[in-house]
């Protein structure tokens, strides 16, 4: 079963794009399914847990089989009511049970769900096997459960809002560009606009359409240019530090409101901005970076003066890496925070900061059928290391054929096409030109 998981490419669909095969390739005593979707305005998981059920408990059944866990959980957030029904009809008599969560930002960070579902706290720099639990995005289920009947990766499921008049969630094969996806949904004028790639807290500002789908793609969100959003995502790091510099004037916000922090682990964002204007060797909290998953509260609901710890603590990773500091490895057990309880930003006043409200729409599943001339395959679209081709320019392939594979013994996936066709470029992405029926919507 690891193997077919493997060979299909599988690897996290929202996320870094862990491969999955090496994920699962462990022994728990729970497996959850991460149903929170916890991005506002994305709706792909959601959706799914409605039109693919049966496909995800099935998924869910196989990781169970693997890991030899005795129970399963799909969790996910009480407003989810057509979710919520679909799934308990299918879950009758099954091992597997729901979890409901509250509505509230980050609920879908892997530490903060294990500890609602569990109890129990991840160790600082740890992982959910050292709780006994393996966390999977609902999406990554259903393509295990997929590749168990051999079918690789091969398109993505994706929310289309913001502006965009008509929001969709829509399916397209990865490689898919932009211009593309907006042409097939009646975009013609995009001027002024630019996109979100991800959610709104953690995703980045895109403002070339022809960049690619990947697997990891979960949302286009599109803003006006001059949106405060789109703004502050903008920002150059020297303009980052420079603010921090100045304005930071150590209030604790971005560390009362801190997930991790109130999980108990030894991150606080203030102390980090203080270091700033120090040196950063002589600060003790400075590798407490690696500790920061980049939820984004810090940056877009914390802080009054509307500065980043998120973005300071990421190129302080960068930095840190380049110079061979290392992450600590995982500290003893913590103790959450007796506030933990009480420092959940609700979503809906999460929108409100971001200034996004009359965005905030459904998103429903949309029966368009992309069929794009040609689509444009990144060798790096999962943790490790980039896939090696393993095909050559003028050469036919057809649909869900692998193009590239990870390194042998290395950290990776491999990437099948989306569509049938020849392959016009292998460089750092390969190009694939459609045939036949190729080009164009239906």
């Amino acid at each position: 079963m690891l193997e077919r998981i493997k060979e299909a490419g599988v690897v996290g669909a929202g996320g870094a794009g862990f491969p999955a095969h090496i994920k699962a390739n462990c022994q728990v005593e729970l497996v959850i399914v991460n149903g929170a979707e916890c991005e506002p305005l994305l709706r792909v998981d959601q959706l799914l847990m409605v039109h693919e059920a049966q496909q995800l408990i099935r998924g869910l059944k196989a990781l169970m089989q693997i890991t030899k866990a005795g129970k399963g959980i799909i969790a996910l957030k009480k407003k989810y009511q057509d979710a919520i029904a679909t799934l308990r009809k299918h879950l009758q008599g099954d091992d597997i049970d729901l979890f409901l969560l509250d509505d509230y930002y980050p609920a879908g960070d892997e530490h903060v769900l294990v500890y609602e579902v569990t109890g129990k706290v991840i160790l600082q720099g740890g992982l959910p096997l050292q709780a006994g639990c393996l966390v999977q995005n609902v999406e990554t289920v259903i393509n295990i459960a997929r590749a168990l009947d051999g079918q690789p990766v091969t398109d993505k499921y994706l929310t289309v809002g913001g502006v965009f008049g008509s929001r969709q969630t829509v399916k397209v094969p990865i490689g898919t560009t932009y211009a593309t996806i907006f042409e097939a949904l009646g975009l013609t004028e995009t001027k002024g606009l630019a996109a979100v790639s991800g959610g709104p807290m953690m995703g980045s500002a895109v403002t070339d359409w022809s960049t690619p789908v990947t697997k990891t793609t979960k949302g286009i969100l599109l803003f006006p240019e001059d949106h405060p959003l789109i703004q502050k995502k903008r920002l150059s790091m020297t303009e980052v530090f420079r603010q921090a510099k100045v304005v930071c004037v150590q209030c604790c916000y971005c560390t009362d409101l801190c997930p991790r922090y109130l999980l108990g682990h030894h991150l606080q964002p203030h102390l980090i901005m203080r270091g700033l204007k120090y040196s950063l060797a002589d600060i003790e909290a400075t590798p407490s970076v690696f500790l920061c998953t980049e939820c984004g509260l810090c940056e877009q609901y914390a802080c009054i003066f509307g500065l980043s710890p998120r973005m300071v603590n990421r190129q302080l990773k960068k930095e840190f890496a380049q110079s061979g500091v290392q992450p600590k490895p995982a500290g003893k057990s913590t103790t959450p925070s007796p506030m933990q309880g009480f420092r959940k930003v609700p979503v809906k006043r999460l929108i409100s900061r971001l200034g996004i409200s009359q965005y905030d729409q459904p998103a429903p599943f949309s029966d368009i059928e992309l069929r794009p001339s040609e689509v444009y395959l990144p060798l790096k679209q999962h943790a490790g290391v980039p896939a090696e081709p393993v095909v050559r320019p003028g050469q036919q392939v057809v649909k869900g054929q692998v193009v590239a594979k990870a390194p042998e013994g290395k950290l990776g996936a491999a990437i099948h096409t989306s569509i049938s066709g020849v392959v016009k470029k292998v460089e750092e992405l390969i190009i694939i030109k459609a045939q036949g029926n190729g080009g164009g919507y239906r």
